[in-house]
């Protein structure tokens, strides 16, 4: 039967994503819908659209609404069709039964969704229809996973490079704009964006009172050994407010104090929501980072000793590492005791011997990449030795004394600390084994040459 004897009712639905392109613009879909409408004798009496709308979900104002307010409205006037420029529009729907689900809907108010671009199927066609439609779902799913897969593996080569894959800059940092020869443009404000592609965005300290505030967290967390709820008070009281502003809580100052940004680390991939499947975070072995990439606010070295406090202040955890480090310190002392008593030494110029060695332990801590951290602490009166032996012990193993290290005393700060981790260049360098470790604490301990 022929639409054009009979009047119809519809009403149109539109959308338009950021990603697509022009020819799918609102203003284009309602033309084209209009021009079929008028072809077959249909009346539209509403129109709703979706500008800017990913249609990965149902979550979009103007969908939501032509469900709200006419599919599932029983009072709503009578209409026959929900008018769709094509199935991509309706929505890219990762689950090809989702799209299917909300036109059974409108099938059930009596309702037909017509994709204008296809036609009004005849009742005699229903069933290669619906074939037909099953495969546009699923071209239309495959699009946005090639176009989620495109954006960001070009996102990841950007932030391999250092730059910003978009997003706003964190805390007491500044967005930079870089032209194509990455000679710096100006900074941007809030809600700007670059202009052209070959453009880059990095990330810079801000000149202000939002970076002295940075700066006074950590220094007085770290450098100063205030506890969370003094820094807490502190910071309220002499310093910038947060982002949003409101007070400063332990959230926001944690925020703070692990956000590698502040030593200049670009990371990207901490966090996955492609395709709104939800948000996940991802491990650090699939972030995307590039360390050195912009100036830092904060030194490095206080940083990490950050996240060491940050990790032993946890009252369970100080409690573990004092006791393994106290329990390797007696093995240790008690193997080398047993060596220098072979050598005619009696036990207690042999303890007073080893007393003089000078012996750092640190216990192991790992940050959120899971990579093993060591941080060790020189008092001035080991300083005057030219190196110092490292042991870094691991609270999860019986035995714990689990890496041997040789330290020059220059590469402690003027804190009188020093962070190693297994990605450190100076790992392996510094790394001793056991036989190693064995001759040089003989060699300070015992009165002559050690074979």
């Amino acid at each position: 039967m022929s639409l054009r004897s009979i009047q119809k009712y519809a009403i149109a639905y539109y959308r338009h994503s950021a990603e697509d392109k022009q020819e799918n613009s609102v203003a284009i879909q309602r033309d084209r819908v209009h021009k079929f409408a008028k072809e077959h004798n249909i009346i539209i009496i509403y129109e709703v659209a979706d500008e800017g709308k990913s249609g990965l979900t149902a979550n979009r104002p103007g969908f939501k609404k032509l469900f709200a307010e006419w599919i599932l409205n029983q009072a709503a006037e009578h209409f026959d069709f929900v008018l769709v420029l094509d199935v991509s529009r309706w929505g890219r729907f990762q689950n090809y039964n989702e799209p299917a689900y909300y036109e059974f809907q409108c099938n059930q108010r009596g309702v037909q969704v017509v994709y204008v671009d296809d036609g009004v199927p005849r009742p005699e066609d229903q069933f290669m229809t619906q074939i037909k439609v099953s495969i546009q779902r699923g071209m239309a799913a495959e699009y946005s996973k090639k176009l989620s897969d495109k954006v960001f593996y070009g996102s990841a080569k950007v932030s391999e490079q250092g730059f910003s894959a978009g997003g706003t800059a964190c805390y007491g940092m500044d967005r930079l704009l870089l032209d194509e020869n990455k000679t710096p443009i100006g900074v941007l404000k809030d809600g700007d964006h670059k202009a052209i592609s070959n453009q880059r965005v990095t990330f810079i300290p801000k000149n202000d009172e939002t970076n002295a505030t940075v700066k006074m967290i950590f220094d007085l967390f770290t450098n100063q050994n205030k506890s969370l709820e003094e820094v807490i008070e502190n910071v309220n009281e002499k310093g910038a407010p947060p982002k949003k502003g409101g007070k400063w809580n332990k959230g926001k100052i944690l925020k703070i104090l692990t956000n590698e940004t502040y030593i200049g680390t670009r990371l990207y991939n901490k966090t996955r929501n492609r395709l709104k499947t939800g948000k996940k975070r991802n491990v650090r072995d699939e972030w995307v980072i590039c360390i050195n990439a912009f100036p830092a606010s904060v030194d490095e070295d206080a940083f990490w000793r950050t996240q060491e406090k940050l990790h032993w202040s946890n009252p369970s955890k100080w409690k573990r590492g004092l006791y393994v480090i106290n329990k390797a310190r007696h093995m240790l002392i008690e193997e080398y005791v047993r060596d220098l008593l072979d050598m005619g030494l009696d036990r207690a110029t042999a303890l007073e011997s080893l007393r003089s060695v000078p012996m750092l332990f640190a216990a192991t801590y790992r940050l959120q990449n899971g990579i093993p951290h060591w941080c060790f602490l020189l008092d001035e009166e080991m300083r005057r030795h030219p190196f110092v032996l490292g042991i870094g012990v691991t609270i999860t193993n019986e035995l714990p004394i689990d890496k041997l290290f040789y330290i020059p005393s220059t590469n402690f700060g003027v804190g009188g600390s020093f962070v190693l981790s297994e990605k450190d260049d100076d790992f392996s360098r510094l790394q001793l084994n056991e036989e190693q470790f064995r001759t040089r604490i003989l060699s300070k301990a015992a009165p002559g040459p050690v074979g």
